[in-house]
């Protein structure tokens, strides 16, 4: 059994956090996100190129996390068809992504993998007021 954390950043960006539920189910020790995963990608972190070709998508991924809790790899593992978006969210979970590392069973750090997604979407912005018909001017 898994539990789903989905974090809505500014943007319209969201990150969805695949954890396992309990330690029992899963047999391999695994990292926990240091803070809100939400976080790792800025506000206005939206790359203008995609943004500008209206680039939207879900980006799956598993991150390699290292014995000192940071991520030192990220592969793609479901596409939001827009190669800039899934460079993008690599890049930014590399640079940003820390953990606490499991620790085996002397207590010694461990590496480990993380799974996850990002949902790149853009805000769509407010409707524009309905046009009023001009008023007429009182004649004199």
């Amino acid at each position: 059994m898994r539990t789903i954390i989905s974090t809505v950043l500014a943007g319209g960006l969201a990150l969805a956090a695949v954890s396992p539920a309990a330690a029992q189910d899963d047999p391999l020790p695994r990292a926990k996100p240091i803070g809100n995963p939400g976080a790792w990608i800025p506000a206005g972190g939206y790359p203008p190129a995609a943004a500008a070709s209206q680039e939207e998508g879900r980006v799956g991924f598993t991150l390699t996390i290292d014995e000192t809790g940071r991520v030192s790899d990220c592969k793609v593992t479901a596409t939001s068809e827009s190669p800039l978006l899934d460079e993008t969210t690599c890049n930014y979970l590399i640079a940003n992504g820390r953990f606490t590392p499991p620790r085996d069973k002397k207590n010694k750090p461990v590496m480990s993998q993380w799974s996850s997604s990002v949902t790149w979407k853009l805000e769509t912005p407010p409707p524009a007021p309905p046009a009023t018909p001009p008023v007429p001017e009182a004649k004199k």
